[in-house]
């Protein structure tokens, strides 16, 4: 924990890899999605003291203490037999109605999907720890893997540089996750970088403006809940905004 090496390693690579890929793609360790979420697992291991508000944040509903203690939905179990199998029935996600939150997720990851990460990925840093802390981790851990693509699908972000910078926005303004605001801010550096601009940093306060009055509550469910939602009835509920500028940084 703290350790400035392994820091200045992580932001390196946000500054050189982040986004360059799809973040679900396991299979391959050069420049693309698994080294950079390698990175941003270092990122959120060694700044670790920023994520109590985080912690905090969980700990006053009912969800998220299931969420901390893994139980309920974020049983290890229900996930691994229930909610994952769901997440990977491509043929039942693609058989939803269009405007549903479901198959805007299955348009996301339809190429990849979420299995191999979550066992590459989520596994290989569950097996490393056997602190009741660490078990804490995992299973926040779990839930935001398996939330994280309904983060961008909800909020309407792609998987470049700056789609995941404004999610890791979203995880520190609407769930109070000051890690995240590390690796946006970074990222976003990233994506000016890509576009020789400074124009991602418009979509990065517009982000954070937008992520001002979101109910949060929703972070907290599970995605078998909200699969068959009408998406904008669902961004209506929870105040979640479409993001204007970013919209039209990237078709540019």
């Amino acid at each position: 924990m703290l350790n400035p090496i392994k820091i200045a390693k992580a932001i390196k690579c946000i500054l050189t890899d982040y986004g360059e890929s799809l973040d679900l793609r396991p299979d391959e360790k050069d420049k693309n999605g698994e080294l950079r979420i390698n990175y941003q697992l270092v990122l959120y291991r060694e700044l670790g003291p920023l994520a109590l508000p985080f912690i905090v944040n969980l700990r006053k509903s009912r969800k998220g203490r299931d969420i901390l203690w893994g139980r309920e939905a974020n049983n290890i179990d229900y996930v691994e037999n229930e909610v994952l199998p769901k997440l990977m029935d491509f043929e039942y996600l693609k058989a939803l109605p269009k405007n549903t939150i479901g198959y805007a997720y299955y348009e996301t990851v339809k190429d990849i999907g979420i299995e191999k990460l979550y066992n590459q990925r989520f596994k290989e840093e569950e097996m490393q720890d056997d602190l009741t802390v660490h078990d804490v981790r995992n299973n926040v851990s779990r839930h935001f893997l398996l939330t994280h693509d309904f983060h961008h699908v909800l909020f309407g972000y792609n998987t470049k540089a700056l789609g995941e910078a404004m999610i890791q926005v979203v995880l520190s303004r609407v769930f109070k996750n000051k890690i995240g605001s590390v690796i946006a801010f970074f990222g976003t550096i990233k994506a000016c970088r890509d576009a020789n601009s400074l124009k991602p940093f418009k979509a990065y306060f517009e982000c954070k403006r937008n992520c001002k009055d979101v109910d949060d509550s929703f972070g907290f469910m599970s995605p078998l809940e909200y699969l068959e939602e009408d998406i904008d009835s669902f961004r209506k509920q929870f105040l979640i905004k479409n993001p204007e500028i970013y919209n039209e940084i990237i078709q540019q």
